[in-house]
């Protein structure tokens, strides 16, 4: 009874955490092409499709390998949104993350692949090798927005503006860790299985990383007016100006280009 109460809960967070992925990517899509940002487009896109690799999965049984070729999109795309992002003027980092990526995730697909078509599972395999492949490409995305927000938050514009970069960082930081729960899910045991408390454990606790991440993604990029009030509390600019996502941007860029120089 317990066990069903606790798959249920844990499925309501998995709902959860595909529609602020799918409000997110949305949001991201729709901004992206009204400022003319591509980066922004790449990760609506990225946070638009992940989610339909889980409900693909686990609504439908497509299958881990179906599921896995979406995470793939979906982390190829978020590196490719943080180095237009904050690494537009630097060169060997940036690729040598991308290419990083790539090949980790060609070689989870091909695991992925085999554990499919044939009697090998590779578990093990595949969870030693996602544990660097997220960690890679979420703390790329944390160290570079938190290297974004120190170049800003000395900055003459409104504290709201800082602080999303802040809540990245550590939103992205958390998420990077949440394939180290896949070391303790018994093995031949169906992920999140209401009979195996451990599995349940393993999903729930994977499931409640990823609501942080899109909750905190959330407030981030489409943050309330109370909650930019609230940051903005005792802040007095010395000039009168809002700027605008594309302005934002460009500051950003222009931070960390003479950062670089």
């Amino acid at each position: 009874m317990i066990s069903d109460i606790l798959y249920i809960f844990f499925l309501i967070l998995f709902v959860v955490f595909s529609g602020c992925l799918i409000l997110v990517g949305g949001f991201f899509i729709v901004r992206g092409r009204k400022i003319s940002k591509n980066n922004l487009f790449f990760a609506g896109i990225g946070f638009l499709i992940l989610p339909i690799g889980f409900i693909g999965n686990f609504l439908f049984n497509f299958g881990f390998l179906f599921q896995e070729i979406f995470v793939f999109i979906c982390f190829i795309l978020t590196v490719i949104f943080t180095n237009i992002t904050f690494h537009r003027n630097r060169k060997l980092a940036p690729n040598l993350v991308l290419i990083l990526v790539l090949i980790l995730g060609l070689i989870q697909l091909i695991f992925h692949a085999i554990a499919t078509f044939s009697s090998l599972k590779l578990y093990y395999e595949k969870v030693s090798l996602d544990v660097p492949y997220t960690l890679l490409v979420f703390n790329w995305l944390s160290w570079s927005s938190y290297s974004a927000y120190k170049l800003l938050k000395n900055q003459d514009i409104e504290p709201w503006i800082k602080l999303r970069y802040k809540v990245v960082a550590i939103f992205s930081f958390i998420l990077s860790f949440h394939s180290i729960p896949e070391f303790f899910q018994p093995t031949g045991t169906v992920w999140g299985d209401p009979s195996n408390i451990i599995s349940l454990i393993v999903f729930g606790t994977t499931a409640i990383l990823v609501v942080i991440f899109s909750i905190g993604f959330i407030f981030a990029w489409i943050m309330p007016n109370w909650m930019k009030k609230l940051a903005n509390k005792d802040y007095k600019p010395l000039v009168e100006k809002e700027l605008t996502e594309d302005e934002l941007m460009n500051l950003i860029k222009k931070q960390l280009k003479e950062h670089d120089e």
